[in-house]
């Protein structure tokens, strides 16, 4: 059940409900895709050895089917709070994926017996205004040794975004980046205070030269066995 606990959220959640970031795609996109990309090849790294990953705000999931169908050993689970998890699921069965599940909920107040191996939050959790509550929530579900990767937008990146020329060369991109009802920004320091009593491994790339994606910056975090 998808809880809205404020009037901002359920504006973002309509948003992404219209505009189904990042697209819509065929299945044969998915078979085509060379995963040439810094966020996938960096994300890519991480997976390796690993049984179980949750992608928290997978959108029309296209990455969590490239991911599966690249992983078949590893179950993937994607959520999302907007009905773009519908054509995720519907991509995922046209393709024939076993190892994917997709569930439409808040990430603030959803819940998995499961706990996993990675967690994906890329490009989610400033677009949350209740951003704290869904972190905590989704720490829970993190395995001892577990891999956290987050990726937020950058001061900096935002700064640069509104200054200097851009040219996206994809419309769904400009109206998440331009039109979006709500989005926050944190440095490295406030990512790091997120995170305290996580072990930080490295973070990528430099907000400067990609603000065209608002300066989007990944944190790669384990979770040390010394968290309860």
């Amino acid at each position: 059940m998808i809880l809205m606990s404020t009037n901002k959220s359920l504006e973002v959640k309509n948003f992404y409900d219209k505009l189904g970031f990042p697209g819509k795609y065929k299945s044969d996109s998915v078979l085509a895709y060379d995963g040439n990309n810094r966020y996938v090849k960096f994300i890519s790294k991480f997976l390796h050895d690993k049984s179980s990953v949750l992608d928290a705000g997978c959108g029309t999931g296209f990455l969590t089917n490239y991911f599966a169908y690249q992983n078949k050993k590893i179950h993937f689970t994607g959520v999302d709070f907007s009905n773009s998890v519908i054509h995720a699921d519907k991509v995922c069965r046209q393709l024939g994926i076993k190892n994917v599940n997709y569930e439409q909920d808040d990430l603030c107040s959803w819940y998995s017996k499961e706990q996993f191996d990675v967690i994906i939050c890329q490009g989610v959790l400033h677009h949350i205004p209740e951003y704290n509550k869904a972190l905590d929530n989704l720490k829970n579900f993190l395995k001892v040794g577990g891999i956290f990767i987050i990726g937020l937008y950058h001061p900096w990146g935002k700064l640069l975004q509104k200054i200097m020329p851009k040219n996206y060369g994809n419309k769904i991109l400009e109206i998440d980046q331009e039109e979006h009802p709500f989005e926050l920004s944190f440095n490295k320091k406030q990512v790091l205070n997120m995170f305290e009593h996580y072990n930080f491994i490295k973070c990528y790339p430099s907000p400067i030269f990609n603000y065209k994606n608002g300066g989007l910056v990944m944190y790669v975090f384990e979770k040390g066995n010394n968290i309860d």
